[in-house]
């Protein structure tokens, strides 16, 4: 049987756990589709104000993925539930999956490289789609001593699609997949 090398195993059981939530996502999107027509054209958004991040789509979607970083220092999915429709929506249970998979192993991770690049935003009602480049980097630590247990790498550029949803006066996570 072939082993994996120890430093691989946890970008693989990342992307691995990216792409089932992203399926989720998916599965989640088709069954409930048949929502208001979808604009063809980009969001007009305002640039993220750093004291509302749901004050766009755009911004709620960087909130997200800022909070799940930080949240992977502890394995502590509480960190993204401000930032997503409710904690049982897709893109809460995939990163509070995710964090306790990797707390149960007794790892945790420290990002180094976070960017979302390309964002394009279709509106559609009270929810939206945002897909971006996501571009991560970091390595994995002991979750009890905090020493590294790998040396710092960034994972290959993935294509993502986030879906946001207004609620009150908040645009919030509710789904997100790789494609």
């Amino acid at each position: 049987m072939m082993t994996i090398p120890e430093r691989y195993r946890i970008p693989i059981v990342a992307l691995v756990a990216l792409v089932l939530v992203l399926a989720a996502g998916g599965a989640i999107v088709l069954v409930g589709g048949g929502g208001p027509a979808a604009s063809s054209s980009p969001s007009a958004s305002a640039a993220p104000s750093p004291t509302d991040p749901g004050a766009t789509p755009e911004s709620a979607v960087r909130a997200f993925f800022d909070a799940y970083s930080q949240a992977r220092k502890t394995d502590d999915p509480s960190l993204v539930v401000p930032f997503v429709t409710s904690t049982s929506s897709s893109a809460y249970l995939s990163a509070a999956g995710f964090l306790n998979g990797e707390k149960a192993v007794g790892k945790a991770s420290i990002t180094t490289v976070l960017r979302l690049d390309n964002m394009q935003t279709v509106l559609s009602g009270t929810s939206a789609s945002v897909s971006f480049d996501y571009i991560e980097g970091g390595y994995n630590i002991s979750a009890t001593t905090g020493q590294p247990l790998e040396t710092p790498t960034v994972l290959p550029t993935a294509k993502v699609v986030a879906v946001v949803k207004r609620i009150g006066e908040r645009w919030l996570v509710d789904s997100y997949q790789s494609q």
